[in-house]
């Protein structure tokens, strides 16, 4: 398969695969299913082997959640380069001269999403401001560490967030002694009982809008991004959506090049003795 001049400095078929050996299996090919190495027979160059002593045969990605693609390897890095670059999915057909289907670009999107390499334990410390964002069918918690410029961000399918929602969060990803700012919330009061830290507030119908300023932009930022991406989001998969969004802001080199992505989210094969 071959692209229109837009991608013509895109690596050959042979240097991917090279490239994606060394990601998944390092300096020596083992075989997934016993983690030997030096039993592997090369079937392939680059592409597939059979370990001699269990009989398995492999190929470069049928050990990893790219296992059932039927694409080449040079549509797959355009794509992941397309989803990477914020391309929605009507630009990245036109990107790709037409030959994959928008019904095929939405579920690689989909596949790059779902395996994001996500961190659950994210601290954050310093000066912190949390708010929260409403959605049809949901709400979602925010923080951000202004020093540090870490965001934190949970989606909760219910209506109206509560003291127990906003506690939860704090326990799980404010550090004790930090600095909380907040909108005065309800569901943010007397939060400095329960945690150590020192909570600071600010009434927004008074117009105070400056210690909570940066989290506040945050969510125009979500929006946008949702709006000129993926034009609209699903309840269901909203969760999903969210966490892409908090990589992309807490982990910009991950989105800089396809290998880059490739890199953290495809397991490598290790040996099992």
């Amino acid at each position: 398969m071959t692209f229109s001049c837009t991608l013509s400095q895109i690596h050959s078929e042979k240097q991917i695969a090279r490239m994606l050996k060394r990601i998944i299996f390092g300096k020596y090919v083992r075989c997934p299913d016993c983690g030997r190495g030096n039993h592997v027979q090369v079937l392939e160059k680059d592409r597939k082997w059979r370990c001699k002593k269990c009989r398995n045969k492999f190929s470069l990605i049928s050990s990893t959640w790219l296992k059932s693609s039927k694409l080449s390897l040079q549509a797959i890095v355009c794509l992941v380069w397309a989803w990477q670059k914020k391309l929605n999915v009507n630009q990245a057909q036109d990107l790709l001269d037409g030959q994959i289907s928008i019904v095929t670009i939405r579920r690689y999107y989909e596949l790059f999403r779902d395996n994001l390499p996500i961190q659950n334990d994210v601290i954050l410390q310093g000066d912190v401001q949390m708010d929260e964002a409403f959605v049809k069918g949901a709400f979602i918690l925010g923080a951000k560490d202004v020093k540090h410029k870490k965001i934190k961000l949970k989606v909760i399918v219910q209506s109206n967030p509560n003291k127990y929602n906003a506690m939860e969060f704090i326990f799980q990803h404010v550090r004790p002694g930090s600095v909380l700012c907040t909108d005065g919330g309800a569901i943010y009061s007397g939060c400095q009982n329960w945690w150590n830290l020192t909570h600071k507030k600010e009434i927004h119908s008074r117009f105070e809008f400056t210690i909570t300023s940066e989290i506040e932009g945050i969510w125009g930022n979500l929006k946008t991004f949702i709006r000129r991406m993926y034009h609209h989001v699903t309840c269901e998969k909203l969760p999903k959506i969210v966490a892409e969004f908090e990589a992309r802001f807490s982990e910009p080199e991950m989105f800089k090049s396809p290998f880059n992505y490739l890199s953290k989210s495809l397991s490598p094969v290790t040996s099992s003795f």
